[in-house]
């Protein structure tokens, strides 16, 4: 009888798990950005599904892990921060002048923050590299994809269908941990090709500003290969400080937009709105306003047009110091968690981050449910690739105890 024929088969219910964490992580990182293409609501119907299947695939596989190391990440710094700020933001219903749309808004953004930490907690300690593949293969895909439209539209002299654009939105953000994994792998052809077509999709999207949030994760992407340690500190400190001193920026800003002869005055107006409504109400920016204030602020006159659309504003008028203060302490936690990834995980990790925030500083999809969804997204398949890299080290063995060939764990590992 063959050596074949005498091992143990695999239990059933870790082959349910094995199954269930692939079609999770498959409809993330493969099937998300090529839908987000066709459906407006992909990311908002996919993120969900997946992180569901990873739930179950750790629950039926290993439930007391899924449950310790979902209390370690409630019971960590950076944990009771995310949850206190998601906490406040709930609160800020009490006061909102338009609790209906909030309470929408609140509820999004506890859906998203909840799928991330459960969706994290319930990842294996190794994932397999034939999962993580996904990420590169379905990035790339939807690339090319994308790209192919845009031809076509330019070809025919229309403009490129609102439903491409946000699906262009999505594939640039998860082409960071696409990238990541693929120069993790020492892929390099792999990874200059996926570059390539996300910058030329980026160059489709500079008037919303993307074009321009790009390049500036791009620089953080450098600066993190250059100095990881450094590099990860400095840049989660400027967008800490940013976040803090928003209300100091039209002030700041508006001597120096003055001095250019044209072409600033509709950036010029913003300002002026921004420091006449922190000069007015000074005492609002302990409290804010009450979440979603700004956008319908804005639809119904409470607000005058020209007033900002960026994230820096739209935390303080509707969060207050409290939740300025609660969100800076997340970015800067979160962007020196990823500075401390291994490989090329913490320059994409801290670029990923970078983008993001300057996508929101520029006003775009600031809170939006699929953009959410997205982001959760975009931080699992990073935790999920970290956890597929070689381990540098593990615990030594008594030589009695030492199997004879016994050689290190081949990369990507098993469990997943």
């Amino acid at each position: 009888m063959s050596h074949r024929h005498l091992q143990t088969p695999l239990d059933p219910a870790t082959d349910a798990a094995r199954l269930l964490r692939r079609i999770g992580f498959g409809t993330l990182a493969l099937v998300l950005p090529i839908a987000s293409l066709v459906s407006r609501r992909a990311a908002v119907v996919l993120a969900p599904i997946g992180v569901v299947l990873l739930i179950i695939a750790a629950l039926i596989e290993e439930p007391a892990t899924f449950v310790s190391t979902l209390k370690r990440a409630l019971l960590s710094r950076p944990g009771m921060i995310l949850v206190g700020l998601v906490g406040w933001a709930v609160l800020s219903l009490v006061w909102s002048p338009y609790t209906a749309s909030a309470t929408e808004k609140a509820g999004n953004l506890v859906l998203a923050v909840v799928l991330g930490i459960c969706g994290m907690a319930a990842l294996p300690e190794r994932m397999r590299a034939s999962n993580l593949n996904l990420a590169a293969l379905g990035t790339g895909i939807a690339g090319a994809f994308a790209l192919a439209l845009v031809v076509i539209a330019a070809l025919r002299h229309a403009d490129t269908d609102a439903g491409v654009e946000r699906g262009i939105s999505v594939i640039l953000i998860m082409a960071w941990p696409a990238l990541a994994w693929l120069l993790s792998r020492e892929r390099g052809l792999s990874a200059v090709g996926l570059a390539l077509v996300v910058g030329l999709l980026a160059l489709t999207r500079f008037e919303d500003g993307e074009a321009v949030a790009m390049i500036c994760g791009a620089v953080a992407f450098g600066a993190v290969s250059a100095n990881r340690e450094a590099a990860s500190t400095i840049i989660a400190a400027i967008i800490a400080v940013l976040i803090l001193i928003a209300p100091l920026l039209p002030f700041l800003l508006m001597p120096i937009v003055s001095t250019f002869p044209q072409g600033a005055g509709e950036f010029t107006q913003t300002l002026a709105v921004w420091a006449d409504v922190v000069s007015r109400e000074p005492f609002k920016l302990i409290t804010g306003h009450g979440l979603d204030t700004v956008l319908r602020g804005r639809m119904i006159g409470a607000l005058p047009q020209p007033a900002p659309t960026t994230l820096l504003f739209e935390v303080w008028y509707e969060l207050g110091i409290v939740g300025a203060t609660a969100a800076s302490a997340c970015l800067y936690f979160a962007i020196r968690a990823a500075g401390r990834m291994p490989s090329a995980l913490a320059a994409g990790g801290v670029a990923a981050f970078s983008t993001a925030f300057a996508l929101s500083a520029l006003g775009f999809a600031t809170l939006q449910p699929w953009w959410l969804m997205t982001l959760a997204a975009v931080v699992l398949m990073f935790g999920a690739i970290a956890r597929g890299q070689y381990r540098t080290d593990r615990p030594v063995a008594p030589l009695s105890l030492k199997p004879a060939g016994t050689s290190r764990p081949k990369a990507g590992g098993t469990a997943g």
